[in-house]
Parts: structure tokens; C-alpha cells; sequence
């Protein structure tokens, strides 16, 4: 009988430092939990990425919880070792995620996107190319339309998963 999935840092190093999130941030523990710098300058609190953000500070530890509403008032530990592995949900519906994980996916670097309030790897686009795949489970059936509103927020669908590493060439400041 299998057990409930872990997801988050699974091995690896763990070279970390804490960091002040922004407000009202949702971290989820069934989820990935990647970070990129919010648009400040001056800030730089950790905000979680989905689609279309290419540069991250690392994965930030933590089960379920809503950062305060206080910028900054949240700190979190964030691990940006490159050797670290982390386990994340896999999005693969039968809409606009249409590739599953396999073994011919390890060493090729993918998206984040997150779809009512997960975070999970993006295997069908490479644009900003944020992650490494190193490893994963393939999804036993595509699951609904995981980004279409009528989804529940905070839950995971599908039970695929993949493992990656960050790519150092999106960590922190060019």
C-alpha cells in the first residue's frame, strides 16, 4: 500500500538563509514552493512564481500557511543550493498540460505554474526554464482542466510528480 506523496526538498544539500515574504503569500505544503523576487528593488521579499517569472530566489520551507499581511513580517528559510532535489505536483490535464513525465525528460530544464494555489512543474513549456528535472512518477491518468475556475483552490490534482534542481543561470540577480 503506498503512502501519501512528500513533497519539497527531498535531498541533496541545503545551503539556506531566511527570507521576508510578501504579504499574504500562500504556502502550501502539497505543493512546490518555489520563490522569485518581488518587483521592488529596494525589497526583494520572496513572492511564489508561476508562469512567466525567470528568475528565482530559491525553495522556501514551510507547510500551509498565509503569510501576514505585513510585508516582510514573515520570514521563511529558502534553500538555494543547486544540489538541492525537490519533489513538486506535475501539471498534466487534458487541456493545456499535455506532457506527462518520463524518463526522457531528465536533464531538461521547465516552468513553474500555479493553478488555484499550487505550485506545480510545467513539463509542456520551456520558456523560462527554471527547473531541472531529475527524476519523477508519471501521472497514472491526465486530471481535469487543473487551471479552470471551477477547480478547488489549495488542492492538488493528478498524482504524478516530478523531481528538480533550480537551474543557477535563474538564481538570484543576473
Amino acid at each position: 500500500m503506498g503512502g501519501e506523496t512528500k513533497y519539497g526538498w527531498i535531498r541533496g544539500g541545503k545551503s539556506s538563509y531566511p527570507l521576508p515574504m510578501g504579504a499574504l503569500e500562500y504556502i502550501r505544503g502539497k505543493s512546490g514552493r518555489f520563490v522569485k523576487p518581488d518587483d521592488s528593488p529596494t525589497t526583494r521579499r520572496g513572492e511564489i512564481a508561476g508562469d512567466t517569472h525567470g528568475r528565482l530566489m530559491g525553495f522556501v520551507e514551510g507547510g500551509d500557511q498565509r503569510c501576514s499581511a505585513t510585508e516582510g513580517a514573515t520570514v521563511l528559510n529558502c534553500i538555494d543550493d543547486v544540489t538541492a532535489v525537490f519533489r513538486l505536483p506535475l501539471a498534466y490535464d487534458d487541456d493545456t498540460y499535455t506532457v506527462n513525465y518520463s524518463d526522457v525528460l531528465i536533464g531538461t530544464k521547465h516552468d513553474l505554474v500555479v493553478a488555484n494555489r499550487i505550485q506545480y512543474a510545467n513539463l509542456t513549456d520551456a520558456s523560462e526554464k527554471t527547473i531541472i528535472v531529475v527524476g519523477g512518477k508519471a501521472a497514472s491518468a491526465q486530471a481535469p482542466n487543473i487551471d479552470h475556475a471551477d477547480r478547488v483552490d489549495d488542492t492538488v490534482y493528478g498524482d504524478g510528480y516530478v523531481d528538480v534542481r533550480l537551474t543557477p543561470s535563474t538564481l538570484h540577480i543576473a
